[in-house]
């Protein structure tokens, strides 16, 4: 067995990079939302006033306590004119940072248009197995375009 000078002798020492912290800034506003998420409109709301005016999608996390109240508004992700390639470990990551019980997820459409992609479908399919796995319900993914807004989960889509 080699000892640690006679591996740095040869110099081929080989490191690793081991996460000692994870910061997160808070960047404090004042509160616009001071009620609870009761309902869809209430929800969709919230992202037409955040995001419906992007030129560009946006992904956004609203991260909800047990009671449904908002600990906090996370634009998780901007893309380009017409897509964003958000991950759910971006949303994920997010929601965890702000102890989160339930999250919203949304995001916008420049074009106006509410109606989802196929590629909308299959990131909301990530987004709800990624939340049960983690232990946090997702509770609703709302597409906002202008002062338009759809939810997956009124419309069961």
């Amino acid at each position: 067995m080699k000892t640690v000078k006679e591996i740095e002798g040869k110099k081929s020492v080989q490191l690793i990079k081991e996460v000692v912290r994870v910061k997160q800034t808070v960047v404090e506003r004042p509160v616009e939302y001071n009620t609870m998420i009761t309902s869809t409109t209430i929800a969709k709301q919230i992202g037409i006033e955040e995001i419906g005016d992007e030129a560009q999608e946006v992904l956004l996390l609203v991260a909800l306590n047990t009671k449904n109240k908002i600990n906090a508004i996370h634009k998780v992700f901007s893309g380009s004119l017409n897509s964003s390639m958000a991950h759910p470990r971006e949303i994920f990551r997010s929601a965890l940072l702000n102890n989160a019980a339930r999250i919203l997820i949304y995001h916008n459409h420049p074009s106006g248009d509410t109606e989802p992609s196929i590629e909308d479908y299959e990131l909301t399919d990530r987004f709800f197995a990624a939340g049960e796995l983690l232990g946090i319900e997702v509770l609703d993914h709302i597409i906002v375009a202008g002062n338009d807004a759809i939810s997956f989960r009124e419309n069961t889509l």
